[in-house]
């Protein structure tokens, strides 16, 4: 079991895609995840891949870690929001005139639901009323 861990450890394979993308995006530091994720990999200074539980902040519970996170991005203390279908329910991410953070939004989907109801929902996490402007969709 030892030999196959280091086996698989010395073939340096990449992160999984949302652990690359939120990497490449400028790392938790940066991003909002709203997930279902309790964690990620996180490459260090040193290139070296760890697993690290998602957490907010010192002393908030994990079951409020996406609250804390969109909080963040609404206040424009992340500029990058990622959402998955698990995480994204009740969740307003539109450039509402009430926040700090009323930057318009460029809503992408990576993946679309299967169907055209939930894609709608999807669309209207950036798209709401009292909004500075309407997101561009890509």
């Amino acid at each position: 079991q030892k030999l196959l861990c280091l086996a698989t450890d010395a073939l340096n394979l990449p992160p999984n895609p949302l652990d690359s993308l939120v990497e490449r995006l400028g790392g938790p530091e940066t991003v909002a995840e709203m997930t279902g994720r309790a964690g990620g990999l996180v490459r260090g200074a040193d290139g070296a891949v760890a697993y690290v539980r998602r957490r907010a902040g010192s002393g908030i519970p994990q079951r409020v870690v996406n609250m804390h996170e969109r909080e963040a991005f609404m206040a424009g203390e992340k500029l990058i929001a990622i959402i998955s279908e698990a995480a994204s329910t009740g969740i307003s991410l539109h450039a509402d005139r009430r926040c700090r953070n009323t930057r318009r939004r460029l809503h992408l989907t990576l993946e679309l639901p299967w169907s055209a109801e939930k894609a709608i929902q999807q669309f209207g996490r950036s798209h709401r009323s009292n909004q500075t402007s309407a997101p561009k969709y890509r």
